[in-house]
């Protein structure tokens, strides 16, 4: 009786212990993201051997996560890479397979944070399938965040919406989670949201998600600082009058953050704020600040983009030898580390500030290098996508082989002689299912293709594209420039084209100078005899002037965005091999 007794009290004492320090654990969640330092002081007690508080496997295995999370906060991405892979190690000697997710997200993280979305990618891939086998919500929001961050810089606008306005939708089922491992503040979710909505110009839409994120929750330290640096920039950009007001409360949030590499992060967003207002020497300062800061901690990504960003506000300044060299430098630095998206800007940069100048052979120069920059961009991340497409058809042919060698080795062992009758009739039975899969897919896939008409252009423009890819067939898209055709004959031009063109085809004003068309079941031959017709309508309106149009070809990444560029590409190469057999 009195051995139950003590059994009982123990229970009784055990367990506001046991929810205690699972309390304390989500606090320090949710201090990671508002002060990252006093995060890690709190990590550091709880691991302390001299720590009064007893932690159990578990919750020693999520401490670690929780310090992964903090050093990704304070930008000690190889810290986190070490302590992510150590702790999915030990996950799976533990056999918590919902620990797994979680720490592939942090080291996607790191990789992310270094620009390094080769490796980071199939991570994500491997953690948000992960996620979803095993209902693990609060890490399927981070991973579809940090792969919505990714498709942003590479201008998967699709993918990147679909994978943050998913990972807004799922956080009502934080609640159902039974066990708590880590998680970001919605407010993160929706900064990315905005972030992206900006990069597509959509700068209202933008400033109204990142206002839903202040007004929604209560924000502290770091996780306000930036929410508020986000709406003060898009304020100014919508010309907001509340954005002088917003600005100085952006301010007022620099000195919540702990420590130099987030300071240097708030000043470099903060010098972008003041180059937009015009106050050219305030931004100079900001940048030249965060510069030392990034130097003295070695963080070169954060070197290029200060470097370049610095340049760029030194020739608005007029100290254009300054900022030459100092692009100069910064081209060599990205060069070297393979940093193609940030050489596109720096090209960008340099190709307009020539052309400002009417120097129009370098600016020329300039714009033809960033348009090849931004092909070995395309490239990289096509050569990447295909190795995530490559990695999980091989486990699919694995799991197969697996599934198919198990049968016939049962089918062996069950039926000795005639085994090899019964072997004969699971392949066959196995080539009949698979032949179904086949038949339903492509009917699936002529289902897809014959949905009615969207609504709006781009809609359209969408789902004629995700139908190419879903149903294999081809896609060529014609770019038009109309910069030599007069404006008044501008109609003109788009009635023939229209003449000319299919019923299945699309045509879009993409800017003022381009008209782009879309050719779904078109190959090259085809796309190629269509420009000669372009070519034969539009050279009554030129008035002796060059024709100048470009073509792509449909691949299984692209956006609209990526076959416009390519066809830029095209199209310049093509003058200029013109211009040299002219010469």
């Amino acid at each position: 009786m009195d051995f139950r007794l003590i059994v009982v009290c123990l229970l009784f004492w055990s367990a506001p212990v046991w929810a205690d320090t699972m309390d304390r654990l989500d606090n320090i969640n949710t201090l990671l993201y508002e002060y990252p330092s006093r995060a890690l002081e709190e990590i550091n007690k709880l691991d302390n051997i001299s720590s009064p508080i007893k932690l159990s496997e578990t919750e020693k295995l999520r401490l670690s996560l929780l310090r992964c999370e903090t050093y990704l906060q304070l930008g000690e991405n190889q810290a986190a890479i070490n302590i992510a892979r150590m702790g999915e190690a030990k996950a799976k000697v533990l056999q918590l397979e919902s620990a797994r997710p979680y720490f592939l997200n942090c080291m996607a993280g790191a990789f992310t944070n270094f620009g390094d979305y080769r490796q980071a990618l199939p991570l994500l891939d491997n953690s948000i399938e992960l996620s979803r086998e095993l209902k693990q919500a609060q890490s399927l929001i981070n991973g579809l965040r940090i792969r919505g961050i990714i498709d942003t810089q590479i201008d998967s606008y699709g993918n990147a919406s679909e994978d943050l306005r998913l990972a807004i939708d799922i956080f009502p089922e934080l609640a159902n989670q039974a066990l708590n491992w880590s998680w970001p503040p919605l407010a993160h979710v929706q900064l990315s949201l905005s972030q992206l909505l900006a990069k597509r110009g959509e700068f209202k839409q933008a400033y109204t998600v990142i206002e839903n994120a202040l007004s929604s929750e209560p924000l502290k330290g770091k996780v306000k600082a930036l929410v508020i640096t986000q709406l003060a920039n898009m304020a100014q950009l919508n010309n907001l009058p509340t954005s002088d007001t917003l600005i100085l409360n952006a301010k007022n949030q620099l000195p919540e953050l702990g420590s130099a590499f987030e300071l240097a992060q708030s000043y470099t967003q903060m010098a972008q704020l003041e180059y937009l207002r015009g106050n050219l020497r305030r931004a100079i300062q900001l940048l030249e600040i965060s510069l030392n800061t990034f130097k003295k901690e070695n963080k070169s990504l954060e070197i290029i983009r200060t470097q370049r960003q610095l340049a760029e506000v030194l020739l608005a300044h007029g100290m254009t030898d300054k900022a030459l060299a100092l692009m100069e430098n910064t081209i060599a630095l990205g060069v070297r580390t393979s940093r193609y998206d940030e050489l596109v800007i720096c090209y960008e940069i340099l190709s307009q500030h020539y052309e400002k100048n009417q120097n129009y052979k370098l600016a020329l120069k300039y714009q033809i290098m960033r348009f090849n920059q931004a092909e070995n961009a395309y490239n990289f991340i096509k050569d990447t996508r295909l190795l995530q497409l490559n990695t999980k058809l091989s486990k699919q042919n694995q799991l197969f082989k697996s599934e198919t060698d198990r049968s016939i080795a049962s089918v062996n062992q069950g039926f000795g002689v005639k085994s090899g009758y019964l072997i004969l009739l699971t392949l066959l039975f196995l080539a009949l299912l698979f032949s179904f899969i086949i038949f339903k897919t492509k009917q699936q896939a002529k289902r897809i293709i014959a949905t009615p008409e969207p609504n709006t252009k781009e809609q359209e423009i969408e789902r004629l594209l995700s139908n190419s890819k879903l149903g294999g067939f081809p896609l060529s898209l014609i770019l038009i420039k109309t910069l030599q055709v007069y404006r008044d004959d501008l109609p003109i031009l788009n009635s023939q084209l229209e003449k000319l063109l299919r019923e299945q085809d699309v045509m879009l004003n993409y800017s003022d100078e381009e008209i782009v068309l879309l050719l779904p079941y078109t190959k090259e031959k085809g796309t190629l005899k269509v420009i000669e017709q372009i070519k034969e309508l539009m050279t009554p309106l030129l008035h002796d002037k060059k024709c100048q149009i470009g073509y792509s070809k449909m691949q299984q990444q692209d956006s609209l965005s990526s076959l416009v560029k390519r066809a830029n590409i095209q199209q310049l190469r093509h003058s200029k091999q013109h211009k040299v057999a002219a010469e």
